[in-house]
């Protein structure tokens, strides 16, 4: 594996992706992606159903294994760790210790049903930060707030809107303090009327300056507020540009004419 690249600031990228590449079965679903995300920034990443966005980010944070190529979260490889002065594949704690880096925000909530909101966040930080059952009520709580659900910290998550449900997940994701933010179609499971209180969180977020990659087909949200925007296509990097050239000005066919349906 490669040394970790540094910016020409002298600053190490906060995700580094070089060469990546995953298949299931017959079907390449990314053939070879390169890219470099800087701390801070904001990225949406866009493109046709199977186009590859959410194995991209499921691979990022090791929920998918690549069959070549490598990540690095602020210079550490992703899914490796050193071993005798080389690099072997990381045993399960130093790969729990990284995905706590990397938080990731699923399409269909994926909360605890027999948790309430406060339970639901309190649980995982009790399981991946071993703190007291004290110390993550109070950090649930507080991150909860954050989302605006400081009131819904006794409900279950059956009785809460999808908008309300996605707001929880964010709050259980926020409350492990990752380095970087995945965000894989957030607002894709959500009734018309609440994608707005999710992206609303999302743009928040964004202003805090963290590190955002965000799958999404919410074009509006896009153009509002990312710095970069990336357009994957048949597994590869299709066009990548700052947000509002690649809008204005899309130098690519296909990019031109995925934004023409997209914007109709």
């Amino acid at each position: 594996m490669s040394a970790p690249a540094t910016s020409a600031s002298g600053t190490q990228p906060a995700i580094r992706i070089v060469d990546l590449c995953k298949s299931f079965g017959a079907q390449a679903v990314l053939r070879g992606i390169d890219c470099e995300i800087a701390a801070g920034e904001v990225v949406c990443v866009i493109g046709s159903s199977g186009s590859g966005k959410s194995t991209l980010l499921r691979c990022i944070n090791r929920l998918e294994t690549p069959e070549r190529g490598e990540i690095l979260i602020h210079g550490e490889p992703i899914g490796f760790m050193p071993r005798g002065g080389r690099l072997a594949t990381a045993d399960q704690a130093t790969l729990a210790r990284q995905r706590s880096r990397v938080g990731f925000v699923f399409q269909h909530f994926n909360l605890w049903p027999h948790r309430t909101s406060l339970g639901n966040v309190a649980d995982a930080l009790i399981v991946v930060k071993k703190v007291t059952r004290k110390q993550a009520e109070e950090q649930a709580l507080a991150r909860l707030a954050d989302v605006g659900l400081a009131d819904k910290r006794d409900d279950y998550p059956a009785t809460l809107s999808g908008g309300e449900q996605q707001r929880v997940a964010i709050a259980r994701m926020l409350a492990m303090e990752p380095d970087v933010l995945l965000f894989d179609e957030p607002t894709s499971a959500l009734d018309p009327e609440r994608v707005g209180e999710v992206i609303d969180v999302m743009r928040a977020l964004a202003a805090q300056g963290n590190t955002m990659v965000i799958a999404t087909h919410e074009m509006s949200f896009a153009r509002d507020t990312s710095d970069r925007m990336i357009f994957l296509d048949e597994g590869v990097i299709a066009e990548q540009a700052p947000t509002k050239r690649f809008f204005a000005a899309p130098r690519e066919k296909r990019t031109r004419a995925f934004l023409e349906r997209m914007l109709r």
